[in-house]
């Protein structure tokens, strides 16, 4: 894995803590994303999870990763390309972290099983929350893997 190019897109997640739902998520989150895909998406009107973590790969210019709107899709690529670790594993920065329905992008992990990630649509805005890799646990909801990108 390109850690450089990880922590790029790590920058880019931080950048964006705090958007909120509404014109600020869609203009710096959305819309890019509607661009590339030719979709008609609003923060207001779609779950955005899966959406922010796509926009956070193609405003960092990365590779290897679902341009999808939904997280069961998403999780189908990395599963069928091969690059799927199960729950229960540690992932590494920049691994996209899957929870039962919800999705984001995991910034940290420690050796005693937790870890953060940031997502979109948390709470209607972008936030970082903690989570157990060990126990495979997110608040009440189970963590079901982790796919990673390609980083070139």
């Amino acid at each position: 894995m390109n850690m450089t190019k990880a922590a790029t897109v790590k920058k880019k997640w931080q950048s964006w803590k705090g958007v909120k739902e509404g014109k600020q998520a869609d203009t710096l989150i959305i819309d890019p994303w509607n661009k590339v895909t030719g979709c008609h998406a609003t923060s207001t009107k779609n779950p955005w999870c899966s959406i922010a973590v796509a926009s956070a790969f193609i405003q960092t210019k990365c590779s290897g990763y679902s341009k999808s709107s939904t997280c069961k899709n998403q999780k189908a690529y990395y599963k069928k390309a091969g690059r799927w670790k199960p729950k229960g594993t540690r992932p590494n920065v920049g691994d996209v972290i899957f929870v039962t329905g919800h999705e984001g992008f995991v910034t940290s992990t420690n050796k005693n099983g937790t870890g953060t990630f940031m997502s979109g649509n948390c709470s209607n805005m972008v936030k970082p929350t903690s989570f157990n890799w060990k126990k495979a646990t997110w608040g009440t909801k189970k963590v079901e893997g982790y796919g990673y990108p390609i980083y070139k």
